[in-house]
């Protein structure tokens, strides 16, 4: 692979703790870079470009278009591949930052026998813009054209300055369209290394990663590949996930939602279908309105996860409904979570519960709980439990638990 992201994250803590420890020394504490398959050719004769009002940027410069991707030659009936011809779009937009990629109704196939890991990748603030989830539906076929391939694909790449953390796809938006990578369980729909970066107005059905060919693929990754022993650096920030659904298999224990070294990002309105969320060190962000829906188990069996906190800090969780498991914060090698506020979780499904880990000064508070799993491997520090019900406690560690506030160990 020509990219080095951080490992999948399962849902048992012995696992999280392993890959914690493999993150840096897998990834080098460095991003890698991205491959474009189209972004050498050149617009097609007669390619339909609009170029729209906006004020002048530093008074030069072109102002911003709106690029047509039919126009631009892809196929809105599906029948054949639209991955140069999106390419061919995107390339165009980027010429002038700020413009919009434009995908009319209809169902658009990436399909292109190049075994390239990316797709697109956006390394100018730009627009993708469909019209509407139930109207624009992008298909990567990869699956289906080489299943022995030997990498996964991501269908959109945002990309930044490796150096500098900054610049590059900043500022970019991903709206209004269906990205499915579950039919031919083909890659990564997303993968955000960026800042400032909206993802609104989706549904994503994201790939079950059963596979030789595609065993890392999440639904959506907004990341960093960061350094939890000096936290000022390589963070992004400011990102914005918003009124997504996103419908994951979930079979192989991936998250479907992957925040890693984010800093002020806002995860708000999202839906999951599948193994839920993963908070990998991050720091002041903001999950609210979910409904998190956790992967069906055989009977006897452990639910699967719906959220996962990890070597974070400041990060607040408001009205939450789970099922499957009410949340788990792991045990980490490095740091431990802090400072992490839960309000107004509704948990639901048959042997459920949260489950604390390693952490300091963690509220729930206006919640309705099925259990809680007091379980630090070294030391759970100060847990405050204001006006939420929950069935019962367990507390199996022989790790430090002090500080308890509205709950005791029995």
């Amino acid at each position: 692979m020509t990219k080095c992201v951080p490992p999948a994250r399962l849902h048992l803590a012995p696992v999280l703790l392993a890959i914690t420890a493999l993150l840096l020394s897998a990834c080098g504490g460095s991003e890698p870079g991205a491959i474009r398959r189209s972004s050498s050719t050149a617009p097609p004769s007669g390619a339909e470009t609009v170029t729209t009002p906006s004020p002048a940027q530093g008074g030069t410069g072109p102002s911003p278009q709106v690029v047509n991707v039919v126009s631009a030659g892809a196929d809105p009936t599906g029948a054949r591949d639209s991955t140069a011809a999106i390419g061919t779009a995107i390339t165009e937009a980027e010429s002038q930052p700020g413009s919009e990629v434009y995908f009319p109704p209809g169902r658009y196939l990436l399909d292109d026998p190049v075994r390239n890991q990316v797709d697109f990748t956006i390394d100018r603030p730009i627009r993708l813009i469909g019209a509407g989830p139930s109207r624009t539906v992008i298909v990567n076929e990869l699956g289906a054209r080489d299943p022995a391939a030997p990498v996964a694909t991501t269908v959109f790449e945002i990309v930044t300055n490796r150096s500098t953390g900054s610049g590059a796809g900043d500022g970019t938006t991903i709206s209004g369209m269906t990205i499915d990578a579950a039919t031919y369980d083909a890659g990564t729909p997303i993968m955000d290394f960026a800042n400032h970066t909206t993802i609104s107005d989706l549904v994503v059905d994201a790939p079950r990663s059963t596979n030789t060919y595609n065993p890392n693929a999440f639904g959506i990754r907004v990341i960093a590949v960061c350094n939890p022993s000096d936290r000022s650096r390589i963070f992004r920030t400011g990102n914005l996930v918003e009124d997504v659904t996103i419908d994951g298999s979930g079979m192989a224990g991936q998250t479907e939602l992957d925040l890693s070294c984010q800093r002020d990002t806002t995860v708000d309105d999202v839906t999951i279908h599948g193994n839920g969320l993963d908070v990998f060190y991050c720091d002041h962000d903001t999950l609210e309105n979910l409904n998190l829906v956790g992967s069906p188990v055989p009977a006897g069996q452990a639910p699967s996860y719906t959220w996962v906190v990890t070597g974070s800090y400041d990060i607040t969780f408001e009205n939450v409904h789970t099922t499957g498991s009410g949340g788990v914060i792991a045990p980490d090698v490095r740091d431990v979570t802090r400072n992490l506020l839960v309000e107004n979780e509704t948990m639901t499904g048959t042997g459920s519960f949260m489950s604390i880990g390693d952490s300091l000064d963690t509220t729930i508070e206006n919640s309705h709980l099925l259990g809680i799993r007091l379980d630090p491997k070294r030391s759970l520090v100060g847990l405050d439990v204001e006006h939420t019900s929950y069935a019962g406690v367990s507390c199996p560690t022989d790790g430090q638990i002090e500080g308890l506030s509205g709950i005791a160990c029995p």
